[in-house]
């Protein structure tokens, strides 16, 4: 055997012992992350959450226009539509309370029965950017799994025009690893086309609208700051959606969008999945 094939044989051995370890640690903080998750389902009940101080509800209200000194039409962040029928929304509260003692960035719960998702929103806001929980589990410990977060930019009380929520595409299916069903399978969209956020005030329902993969560099990425950025964002996930929904898509309501990873490498993409501002359930409105 001449020295260059020994070398060969070295190097690949090495990188196999390298691929190994990375698979191990792979395979650990998956694990860890798991645990951590389901170690979290207990703070899901059946039922309505209780409320120590609920808020008292506002009236209702059409959105109010102005213009701004190019000219150009504003409107407030129009207010959800109350429904004040309980059976009309999932069958669980959250207990944030016992959340917030773990980590005080808890500003929500997701729900998503179509694809299995369920999970405490996290959102960092003072390092006007969205790496921390990237790496960072809700229990604040260093793993590439991360947990979901909110956008930096999003308002935590959902009243951005569109706030975003990004999760890491996990090969275990867990996280936002599951959102990739929907091209998949429309028919889930079909059978379950609601997107639920709680909050500490009540439940927030969006019906999906649109769904599709992009780039990385995609200008979905956005928040949005005025209704006319906003009303050409909805058309444009309109347009770019691989499912016509039939969703009525208001462009005077606002929007809840879902970001992972799909695939790897130099074909790596972002998926994305919007859903419109539908109604709410208020916990006040049940005392």
């Amino acid at each position: 055997m001449s020295n260059v094939q020994k070398i060969m044989i070295a190097a690949a051995s090495v990188m196999v012992v390298i691929a190994a370890v990375m698979l191990f640690k792979t395979l650990r903080e998956y694990k860890v992350a798991n645990d951590e998750y389901a170690d979290l389902d207990k703070f899901v009940t059946a039922g309505q959450t209780t409320m120590q101080t609920p808020p008292a509800a506002e009236g209702e209200s059409a959105p109010s226009s102005e213009q701004d000194a190019d000219g150009e039409e504003e409107a407030e962040i129009p207010k959800f539509t109350h429904n004040a029928n309980r059976g009309d929304f999932p069958d669980m509260g959250i207990d944030f309370a016992s959340l917030k003692a773990i980590n005080p960035e808890v500003v929500a719960w997701v729900y998503a029965g179509s694809v299995d998702i369920s999970y405490p929103v996290v959102q960092r806001r003072s390092d006007h950017e969205n790496e921390y929980y990237l790496h960072h589990t809700l229990e604040d410990k260093e793993n590439s799994s991360g947990c979901i977060f909110m956008d930096w930019e999003s308002e935590p009380d959902l009243s951005s025009w569109n706030t975003i929520l990004y999760g890491h595409n996990m090969k275990n299916g867990s996280m936002f690893g599951s959102l990739k069903k929907l091209i998949a399978n429309h028919k889930l969209f079909d059978k379950d086309p609601y997107i639920y956020i709680f909050k500490e005030d009540g439940i927030y329902r969006y019906k999906i609208y649109a769904f599709y993969l992009d780039t990385p560099e995609s200008k979905m990425y956005y928040t949005c700051k005025t209704l006319k950025e906003y009303r050409a964002y909805v058309r444009t996930a309109r347009e770019y959606s691989v499912y016509d929904t039939e969703t009525p898509a208001n462009e005077e309501k606002n929007t809840v969008t879902l970001v992972t990873c799909s695939g790897s490498g130099a074909g790596k993409k972002r998926f994305f999945v919007h859903g419109i501002s539908w109604d709410c359930y208020l916990y006040d409105r049940a005392q």
